[in-house]
């Protein structure tokens, strides 16, 4: 019973925290390793086994619904088994299913999140900290499929080496961000048709989630402080 109340108090009050962690430990993980391994066998691996670790970390945000939490501890297990597979076996051909899991994961956990941060009506600190999330979700969903069209259109970017997925993950995810802000530096450029329409349909995305986030959380701020008066 202790077990039970423990594990509800945790999703109701700070699921989101464990998947804040997990999403900035991707990213900052992601970062060093190109720091320090860039375009190195170690490096790639490195980054397949942070994402596996990442996506283990996050599944424990996601205990407010069964399926999803069973489904997540499935998609943890099937990607760390193509880890093994594409780095012991060096069958480089099976990577994209690595992306494809990861982003199955990131679109399932991005909705779950939306459903309690956004349309809630309330405004929590937890809410807050999954607007956050969602936010870091859409940026590497758009990474995940600038690595896909990549894994089977070419050229799709110019300013990316030609290498492994793991190569380039970094530097995707900071040109996903780039576009998701708007900010638009230049160094990272897509040629291709499909990879332009995928910059600025995030650009896009990324300039309504702000409005929509911010109107949200207004909504609920003022619903919340209506029902205090009554």
């Amino acid at each position: 019973m202790h077990l039970l109340q423990h594990r509800k108090h945790v999703t109701e009050k700070d699921n989101f925290s464990y998947l804040l962690f997990s999403l900035f430990f991707l990213l900052l993980s992601s970062a060093m390793v190109d720091q320090f391994f860039s375009s190195s066998l170690i490096g790639q691996s490195l980054v397949m086994a942070f994402t596996v670790i990442s996506m283990s970390i996050g599944v424990w945000s996601l205990r407010s619904s069964r399926y999803a939490f069973n489904t997540a501890l499935g998609l943890v297990a099937a990607t760390a088994l193509i880890s093994v597979v594409v780095i012991g076996l060096d069958r480089a051909d099976l990577a994209f299913i690595h992306l494809l899991i990861m982003l199955y994961f990131f679109i399932m956990t991005l909705r779950l999140a939306a459903q309690q941060a956004l349309f809630s009506g309330q405004v929590t600190i937890n809410s807050i900290v999954g607007s956050i999330c969602i936010f870091l979700l859409l940026g590497l969903i758009w990474v995940m499929l600038y690595l896909l069209l990549i894994e089977f259109t070419t050229p799709s970017f110019v300013g990316l080496e030609t290498g492994p997925w793991q190569q380039n993950f970094p530097d995707l995810i900071y040109f996903s961000f780039v576009t998701l802000t708007t900010l638009g530096f230049g160094d990272l450029l897509p040629v291709g048709p499909l990879a332009r329409f995928l910059v600025y349909v995030e650009a896009i995305v990324g300039v309504f989630y702000m409005a929509i986030v911010v109107s949200s959380l207004v909504s609920a701020g003022m619903n919340n402080k209506q029902e205090k008066h009554h």
